[in-house]
């Protein structure tokens, strides 16, 4: 499997991520996201609805378009994130790599509108649970649950990070969104590929 390295950066996100060594071969790749998108679609059954965060020049030269994710209380929905590079023609599903290099990734939810693994906030009115795994059994992130109550508005920040293991020794490890929770994204090994921020609204039916 080649280690693939994605670059992001945005004047929202103080990361910029240009390249990584692959372990194996020593060599460097680099890929870019300009794109981040959330479709949350009803359990019970209903039309999914995608929300986008897109960078258009993927260089954070130009303000992003921030699309508000709308649900309301008492939705249970999946939720699919997805990343793509569209300065590319065709545009570039990295969703794609991620999900090939899986045992490597792993996708957080937090903010103040989020309650979950990565964060311990039980009055938050969105309850995220994961629900996919890699070939080890850990969280990836790609889908996921949120229930959704009454609350107040806030934001829901999506954050990819990239764990490649360490001269064979895992970094991503069952404990890592508990790690966040306690300690934030410092206290985690690997680095951030991207990290995105998209606000809230909470409709009370």
């Amino acid at each position: 499997m080649r280690t693939t390295c994605l670059a992001f950066v945005s004047a929202a996100v103080v990361t910029s991520i240009t390249a990584c060594s692959d372990p194996t071969t020593g060599g460097n790749e680099e890929e870019v996201i300009t794109t981040v998108t959330v479709t949350v679609t009803p359990q019970a059954g209903g039309a999914a609805r995608t929300f986008t965060w897109n960078d258009p020049d993927g260089d954070g030269g130009a303000a992003p378009t921030i699309d508000t994710i709308a649900v309301a209380a008492g939705d249970q929905l999946t939720l699919a994130v997805g990343f793509q590079n569209r300065l590319a023609d065709p545009v570039e599903e990295i969703t794609t790599e991620i999900r090939d290099e899986s045992d490597a990734h792993q996708i957080f939810f937090t903010g103040s509108a989020v309650n979950g693994p990565a964060t311990a906030q039980p009055s938050a009115p969105l309850t995220h649970a994961y629900a996919d795994t890699d070939v080890n059994g850990l969280p990836i992130g790609l889908a996921s649950t949120l229930s959704v109550t009454a609350g107040v508005p806030g934001d829901l920040i999506i954050t990819l990070r990239h764990m490649p293991p360490i001269n064979g020794v895992a970094v991503k490890t069952a404990g890592a969104a508990a790690t966040v929770a306690s300690g934030g994204f410092a206290a985690l090994g690997g680095s951030t590929d991207a990290q995105v921020t998209f606000p809230v609204a909470i409709a009370v039916p």
